[in-house]
């Protein structure tokens, strides 16, 4: 939802299972996004370069690794930081990176946030997907996880088990505009069934967010905006699931920050990214990588 915002490029365009060893890859040449910062309200930019040595955000020229021991803050979106610099709501630009099976890509910051453009992934995908990405030396093999893991939190958790790669995303809201949706993502295409779904957010929670500092940036040209049965986007939605296949957005973005596929059947319900990440978490520290 708003607040918790968030293709591997495959010779077909389209994502396949992960269980198998993925390669490297990088972009083409350099990007530069521009736009403002989802919670910060502030214009921000992202220069993306290519790289060679896994995915690194560059801030005040300190580098911030996307691993999980730089995760310093999952409150309403995913924070990395180090030294002191911080880099906020990462989760779109990482989902946007797994989609398109970028790997390696160093990430310069003007700006604390990354921009959050029209809420989705969708304008990111095209700009990778327009420049061309090439391939490095070498593979990256697959987490597999042989057993299942489980975190709850109140009436929310999250799984992964064993099996071939696959995302099942439950969420329930009050509202009559978004209600109970479910959708399971199978990585067949991520430009077209994850990447354009929007944040979101419902009217009443706006001013108590913005008290705290958050979604200062939000407005109907970066978000979906409910109030009770009521869509407020004057164009609608571009899914009926389009809320639910955001979380899967989010959730894609925060596993990559593993840097790696993750080779099991994920299930989650009502999750935000503190569950995501620490799924993610779980995960590492089984140390389950496939060989």
């Amino acid at each position: 939802m708003l607040g918790l915002v968030q293709y591997h490029l495959t010779n077909s365009n389209a994502l396949h299972n992960l269980r198998d060893n993925m390669e490297r890859r990088t972009i083409s040449r350099k990007l530069r996004i521009s736009g403002i910062g989802l919670h910060g309200g502030r214009p921000s930019s992202v220069i993306l370069q290519p790289g060679r040595e896994g995915i690194i955000f560059r801030r005040f020229e300190i580098q911030i690794p996307a691993r999980l021991d730089h995760v310093v803050d999952t409150t309403l979106n995913t924070t990395l930081g180090s030294a002191g610099a911080r880099i906020s709501t990462v989760e779109h630009l990482m989902a946007c990176l797994y989609g398109t099976g970028i790997t390696d890509c160093e990430i310069e910051l003007e700006g604390d946030e990354v921009p959050a453009l029209d809420g989705s992934a969708r304008e990111l995908v095209r700009m990778i997907r327009a420049s061309g990405t090439r391939l490095l030396e070498g593979e990256i093999l697959p987490f597999v996880v042989p057993r299942r893991i489980r975190l709850e939190s109140g009436t929310s958790w999250i799984e992964a088990s064993p099996g071939s790669f696959e995302v099942t995303y439950e969420i329930d809201f009050p509202d009559a505009s978004i209600g109970y949706q479910r959708y399971c993502y199978r990585g067949r295409d991520f430009a077209a069934e994850i990447a354009p779904a929007r944040t979101f957010g419902r009217m009443q929670d706006v001013e108590k967010m913005r008290s705290l500092g958050y979604a200062l940036g939000g407005s109907l040209h970066n978000a979906v905006v409910v109030d009770g049965h009521k869509v407020l986007n004057p164009e609608g939605l571009r899914f009926p699931e389009e809320f639910v296949r955001h979380k899967i957005l989010d959730l894609l973005g925060d596993l990559w920050i593993l840097g790696r596929p993750v080779e099991a059947r994920i299930h989650a319900y009502k999750a935000n990214h503190g569950l995501h990440i620490g799924l993610a978490g779980k995960i590492l520290e089984a140390g389950l990588m496939g060989a």
